[in-house]
């Protein structure tokens, strides 16, 4: 018999509230090369710049959290993990495979690869999916952490919070550009200090919902962002980085204030009950929306900029519905379980 946790909307809101901030990151782009190739003096390039170090860190606590509740133990390490690589490899070879496909033979793209190195996906850090890869290396080392009995008590996660962050630190500082980034492991140590945070709040709760600590998150947020927005206008001439500095700063008390903002919004809960399944399709949705309306000669920013983000939403949401109707393609693009029986279907990331 299957038994299903009952759902903190709150936190499904929240969910969907990051899987639509990330689709509107990756239409955007990250610089001006990328997505829509917006001015790096635009709003949108402000308003990618000032969710920059809220976007992924907010998606990588809300999974924490989920996985605190039903976290790995002694009698289901390896069938924990090898739930994982089915989750999240599958869709990684399957979906992200054809995206390299389509990006190597489809023009109009911004990037394009040789056909020949798609192999290189499953070893290296391909476009967004990188995400998967890391985020893998996360949920392997906190299974073993939680088998281990190793963070069990605040003492013991408080340890393994500040040892992530030095763990970060040293990534910083010691392993250079040149090194390979087999597996998306650099990207797996900048995740980690989010993740562990994420099962932090849900473990610990009566610390993270102490008035006197989320007012002091509050205060380091507000200066955080106001220094962050001083250096987007040129007052203070420095470089911002995620993992480092103010930038992880920001992301790390921004998520505890966001998380302690308790409202439900009925149609973010709905979004992100597909949050997954769009973080997979979306760039399809996204940059086919962008070569269709460039083709058809419309460039300008507004209407693009809403049809890519509607099609990098709503596109992945009737690809789940559809997919998840057969075994088979439920099994290989959503990373489910291989089953006929269409009532076990289950709209959460632990399927």
């Amino acid at each position: 018999m299957t038994t299903t946790l009952k759902k903190d909307t709150s936190i499904e809101t929240l969910r969907g509230l990051a899987i639509i901030l990330v689709v509107i990151g990756h239409v955007i782009g990250s610089d001006s090369d990328g997505g829509m190739k917006v001015e790096d003096d635009s709003f949108l390039r402000h308003f990618y710049f000032s969710f920059e170090y809220l976007r992924m860190p907010l998606f990588t606590v809300i999974s924490g959290w989920v996985y605190a509740l039903r976290p790995a133990n002694s009698g289901n390490l390896l069938g924990f993990n090898l739930k994982k690589i089915r989750r999240l490899f599958l869709p990684l070879i399957c979906v992200g495979g054809i995206y390299y496909i389509l990006q190597s033979i489809i023009p109009g793209t911004n990037y394009s690869y040789e056909l020949a190195d798609i192999w290189r996906i499953l070893i290296f850090p391909y476009t967004f999916y990188w995400y998967l890869q890391a985020l893998f290396i996360v949920f392997l080392l906190t299974s073993v952490i939680d088998t281990l009995h190793l963070a069990d008590s605040f003492k013991d996660w408080i340890i393994l919070f500040l040892l992530s962050l030095m763990a970060l630190y040293f990534r910083n500082v010691f392993i250079s550009e040149a090194i390979p980034n087999y597996f998306g492991f650099k990207g797996g140590l900048y995740l980690m200090p989010f993740f562990v945070l994420g099962v932090g709040i849900q473990r610990f709760k009566s610390f993270f919902q102490n008035k006197i600590f989320i007012w002091i998150c509050s205060f380091m947020l507000i200066d955080g962002v106001i220094f962050q927005q001083l250096v987007w206008y040129g007052i203070i001439n420095t470089q911002l980085e995620a993992s480092s500095g103010i930038g992880l700063l920001i992301g790390l008390v921004g998520v505890i204030v966001i998380l302690r903002i308790n409202f439900t919004l009925k149609w973010l809960v709905w979004i992100g009950s597909y949050a997954y399944t769009i973080y997979l399709f979306h760039s399809f949705g996204t940059s086919g929306a962008r070569i269709l309306m460039h083709k058809l000669g419309l460039y300008h920013t507004v209407p693009v900029f809403f049809f890519s983000l509607f099609m990098g939403i709503f596109m992945p949401i009737i690809v789940e519905e559809i997919c998840d109707r057969f075994a088979l393609t439920r099994h290989l693009f959503l990373g489910r379980r291989f089953t006929f029986n269409h009532s076990l279907k289950l709209k959460t990331t632990s399927n």
